[in-house]
């Protein structure tokens, strides 16, 4: 494996990971701009410009854009989330140049035609309306509004109804003059294709960036607290989180193996004990988010409302039990589990392409998967209980979303004691 990354004279980041043996080569163009750089007057506008995009540009219609990926067989899209924007593309090796030109045309060029916009904020108004009809997505929105109360980060990535009922094209156009400058881009390609080769093309393609931009930025502060929505559902929806780490902490890698042991696959105690010893549920899991300069520790589950009280017992309970009884085996297992994640996704020239773009842009260098098992290998018993007592020892408020009939769940004072150290 080949991995070389340099910065263009123009502040923008090219990125290989070269793959001589496979036919395809994907493309990432990763923007360094998501909804905490959003102020809570253009809330929305990192996801509605994403959906903006292949939807024209001075050369080219949608229709165009789309039937040119057609032709060549390949394949091409966007997301968002709290921390960037990526714009990607998969391609046989041939057709590079290509994807390349239009991925390039769409972040230079795009036209935000009136009409373009109206159907677009459209769509993004369903989008926002289905998640709202769907509790096991919104519960999700819910909990990271409390966790980060009154700030970016703990807005929803869609934004609202009446913000994106508002937005128009001069709004559109001064985000992206704000944050889609050359310094806050990092584009990537993994696949059949040399760095050399890559280079040149991406040196020709992305030469109408401005150099500089105004990104909105602002602190990430946990608080934590509760929300209850009273929905009339088979089902009450929880989640409860509390606070962790940034990716960048030496700890990172005992949260994941933490979460794995705790719930992170069939073998883990909470799916072991609520799903299959109690039958109390069919979902239940437990899992990190982290950021630059925050995270959370979480645990999810699905139940009915005579069942979720004991779950909430059942999680509190082999909570406490972690800080005495991990064993050398769920470790290794737990190891064994990210491994087998690694090496697998080395198998994906698309996985290998974000991979790279991502650890450029949280950790400014990549992570080689030799340095990855390193550190996931110096996790031991003593490393994982310690964080364990750090995670619930420091913290006086965690966050707890709910939703359902919620008239018999606990109070969030009595959730809060069950795992008070």
């Amino acid at each position: 494996m080949r991995v070389t990354h340099q910065k263009l004279a123009n502040g923008i980041t090219i990125a290989t990971d070269e793959m001589q043996d496979i036919e395809t080569v994907s493309i990432v163009v990763q923007v360094q701009t998501g909804s905490a750089n959003e102020t809570a007057a253009n809330q929305g506008l990192s996801h509605f410009l994403e959906h903006m995009a292949f939807k024209g540009t001075k050369s080219r219609s949608a229709l165009k854009i789309a039937q040119i990926f057609d032709e060549i067989g390949g394949y091409f899209n966007a997301y968002t989330s709290r921390e960037k924007t990526v714009y990607y593309a998969k391609v046989l090796k041939s057709d590079v140049l290509v994807a390349t030109d239009i991925l390039s045309d769409i972040l230079q060029n795009s036209l935000f035609d009136e009409k373009e916009i109206e159907r677009e904020r459209d769509v993004i108004l369903q989008e926002i309306a289905q998640t709202v009809d769907t509790p096991d997505d919104l519960i999700f929105d819910l909990f990271q509004e409390y966790a980060y109360p009154n700030q970016a980060f703990g807005r929803s990535i869609l934004g609202t109804t009446d913000i994106i009922k508002s937005v128009n094209r001069d709004q559109i156009l001064k985000y992206v003059d704000d944050n889609y400058f050359s310094s806050n881009v990092i584009i990537s390609a993994a696949g059949n294709i040399s760095h050399k080769e890559f280079l040149k093309i991406a040196e020709e393609k992305f030469n109408g960036l401005p150099a500089s931009g105004n990104k909105y930025l602002e602190d990430i502060v946990y608080k934590g607290g509760e929300v209850r929505v009273e929905r009339d559902l088979e089902q009450i929806h929880l989640v409860l989180g509390f606070e962790s780490v940034p990716y960048t902490d030496p700890t990172y890698f005992d949260f994941q193996v933490l979460a794995i042991i705790a719930g992170g696959g069939m073998s883990s105690r909470l799916f072991q004990e609520i799903r299959e010893k109690r039958g109390l549920a069919y979902s239940v899991s437990a899992f990190c988010n982290n950021y630059s300069q925050s995270g959370t520790f979480n645990f999810y589950v699905a139940t009915s409302g005579d069942k979720v009280n004991e779950c909430v017992d059942v999680i509190a309970s082999e909570v406490h039990k972690l800080t005495t009884s991990i064993t050398d085996e769920e470790i290794q297992r737990a190891k064994s589990q990210v491994r087998a994640g690694l090496l697998m996704s080395q198998e994906s020239s698309m996985a290998r392409a974000e991979k790279l773009s991502g650890n450029l842009g949280a950790y400014g260098r990549y992570l080689f998967t030799d340095e990855i098992m390193e550190k996931i290998n110096k996790v031991d018993k003593s490393s994982l209980e310690a964080v364990v007592l750090k995670l619930f020892t420091q913290n006086s408020a965690p966050t707890l979303a709910t939703i359902g009939k919620l008239d018999t769940i606990y109070k969030y004072d009595d959730v809060k004691l069950k795992f008070k150290y």
